[in-house]
């Protein structure tokens, strides 16, 4: 069986061209995908009307301005961080504080952005 010896530019010339092929079709796809602007879909779309927002509980325990706040996965914690460097966890149905207070150090910018995992 003999094996056929490929030079180290040829292998890269094919692997080249091989990419700028999926390139290509890759191209051709969404270009088939996109056959219609969002503005053109936004002005069929009816109104919304008048949002009427209220407050149905205050969570209250930071020191400073909230920062952040996201939903936990379970769909009932809250967490939210603060410029005092306090990072809570709630919940949401009770307001409660759920374990304990995180402290981070807070510099300048530094906003945490990411929620429990569990």
């Amino acid at each position: 069986m003999a094996t056929q010896e490929v030079q180290p530019n040829e292998t890269l010339t094919n692997l080249k061209a091989e990419s700028d092929t999926l390139k290509t079709k890759l191209e051709d796809e969404r270009a088939k995908l996109h056959d219609v602007e969002l503005h053109q879909v936004a002005e069929k779309v009816d109104g919304l009307g008048q949002f009427i927002m209220k407050t149905r509980r205050t969570l209250k325990g930071h020191g400073n301005k909230v920062l952040c706040m996201d939903w936990c996965k379970d769909k009932r914690r809250v967490v939210s961080s603060s410029q005092d460097g306090k990072v809570i966890v709630w919940d949401a149905f009770t307001t409660n504080k759920v374990g304990n207070l995180f402290f981070f150090s807070v510099q300048k910018g530094y906003i945490v952005d990411k929620c429990l995992e569990k």
